[in-house]
């Protein structure tokens, strides 16, 4: 968490965007929370059927809410892109993305650092 928070703090400096409320649903317009509401019932809609006919295989149940999250944060970065000109919040978004898919997979990889066991 610590380095996640360093990275964030560093990635807004750098690309000069204000910080974002955590755990807040911020759109930027209408579609985007069009979009965001699709993603939510999409991943329910997934989500349920593998816990009901995959409960043993714990790396899907990793990895589908993780695939479903990362898809709307490439269509926030998209929207941010599109309607927000002259921002780099599509930018701050993107390497976010990206900075906390790799550290997810490490921490998957390593089975929690060693301290969980899939």
């Amino acid at each position: 968490m610590l380095t996640i928070s360093i990275f964030n703090f560093m990635m807004r400096k750098v690309l000069n965007v204000k910080r974002r409320k955590a755990f807040s649903n911020v759109h930027v317009n209408g579609l985007h929370k069009k979009g965001d509401m699709f993603f939510r019932t999409v991943s329910v809609i997934v989500i349920i059927p593998i816990l009901l006919f995959m409960p043993q295989s714990p790396i899907i149940l990793l990895w589908a809410p993780i695939i479903i999250t990362a898809i709307g944060e490439v269509f926030r970065a998209f929207i941010e892109w599109k309607y927000k000109k002259g921002t780099n919040d599509y930018l701050y978004t993107i390497f976010q993305l990206i900075f906390l898919l790799t550290v997810v997979y490490v921490v998957i990889d390593s089975q929690g650092l060693g301290l969980l066991t899939f």
